[in-house]
């Protein structure tokens, strides 16, 4: 409510005495009516229909997932002793053919590379390079060790194939991408002003479609996820859940980010679908928040698995995926970031360059870093 002005008070006479009679008592003012709050229910799901038809579409999204599954898998012939082909990973990269040179199931013109961030790109075909001479070492049997490329054996017999400073390619590249491609377009392209901003038609159907470029937008930013439309905390669906879903799956127990993140996807797209935009931009700008707590979580659930490894190859393993992660740091909104640049390549620079060398002290410091930036000092050591 506006604050009532009070009115100019009288002075009187030469003694300059004070007529409170003359001014206007507070309560005879009309009050400004509060402007109304915006409200809306978080849907049960992320499900949107018009007219009985559903409005949601994300299947180029589907299909980058695809695409990286795909890229694990000939990146886990390194991991088995086998020999991995560079040309073949940037093929699939660049989707070249439009079917990753014979690699894809389907033919289609989406791709990774090309929403991937920009000054990374050569960072993950270098990646390609390293691991295809690797995985030649691998395949002669050469036992990685520090200085030394090769195959490093885990627990339950399982094999890594890590690179002379003990990374493992597999998951540099997969977790990698996850924050380098899907993070980025999420936070970086789907959730800005460009693509959901009041600028955004939201009126008119897509031509031939049954949804607005808005709504559109809102549902590839969610698509980057990797969850089923019901996902929740505690969630026993049958849905694929993958990537970044899967992490939050893993997060869940401690900090229900499920729910948490879910439930602003949710609620930004409703008020997309209800034109409520103060809702829209409220819960865009949660998404953010509750992204950078997952990875923080995730990073630090790996930070602890490396302190507690007993097997080399499982500590270069987790440690792989820690250094992943915290580097996806690096593709936070620059608005709403709460870690600098500086912050986390200081962070980075802890992990470490040579995983063989990485000290429990040095990981120490990442998980306090982390849990005391974004309030999870009291899960740190569960998560």
């Amino acid at each position: 409510m506006k604050r009532s002005k009070f009115k100019a008070i009288a002075l009187i006479g030469l003694s300059l005495s004070i007529s409170l009679s003359s001014c206007k008592d507070d309560d005879d003012e009309t009050p400004t009516p509060v402007e109304a709050q915006e409200t809306l229910a978080t849907p049960a799901s992320y499900d949107f229909t018009r007219n009985n038809m559903t409005t949601v579409s994300y299947g180029g999204q589907i299909t980058r997932l695809n695409q990286l599954a795909a890229m694990k898998a000939e990146l886990g012939k390194g991991d088995k002793g086998n020999v991995v082909s560079a040309q073949a990973l940037k093929d699939m990269f660049s989707n070249v053919g439009g079917h990753g040179n014979g690699r894809f199931v389907d033919t289609t013109t989406k791709q990774l590379k090309n929403k991937t961030f920009n000054l990374d790109q050569v960072y993950f075909e270098d990646l390609f390079d390293s691991a295809a001479v690797a995985s030649i070492a691998g395949s002669n049997g050469t036992m990685a060790a520090s200085g030394v490329a090769g195959i490093a054996n885990r627990s339950g017999s399982k094999t890594i194939l890590v690179d002379a400073n003990g990374r493992e390619y597999t998951q540099l590249v997969e977790k990698g991408l996850m924050g380098a491609t899907f993070y980025n377009q999420i936070v970086n392209n789907y959730l800005t002003t460009g693509k959901i901003g009041d600028g955004v038609n939201n009126t008119d159907l897509e031509t031939g479609k049954n949804f607005t470029k808005m709504e559109h937008h809102m549902d590839e930013a969610f698509g980057y996820v990797g969850a089923p439309v019901d996902f929740k905390s505690n969630y026993s669906g049958t849905g694929d859940v993958r990537y970044w879903a899967n992490y939050s799956k893993t997060a869940d127990d401690n900090i229900q980010m499920n729910d948490r993140l879910m439930n602003a996807f949710k609620r930004a797209r409703a008020g997309i679908a209800e034109k409520k935009y103060t809702i829209r931009d409220q819960e865009a700008a949660k998404i953010n928040s509750e992204f950078e707590i997952l990875i923080a979580a995730t990073a630090i659930h790996y930070a602890n698995e490396a302190k507690a490894a007993t097997v080399d190859g499982d500590r270069l393993h987790v440690l792989s995926e820690c250094y992943a992660f915290t580097r996806a740091f690096r593709y936070s909104n620059v608005n709403t970031r709460k870690l600098t640049q500086t912050e986390v390549d200081t962070l980075l620079a802890y992990i470490g360059t040579n995983f063989w060398n990485t000290t429990t002290s040095n990981l120490d410091f990442l998980i306090n870093k982390l849990a005391s930036t974004y309030g999870l000092e009291s899960v740190k050591a569960n998560l």
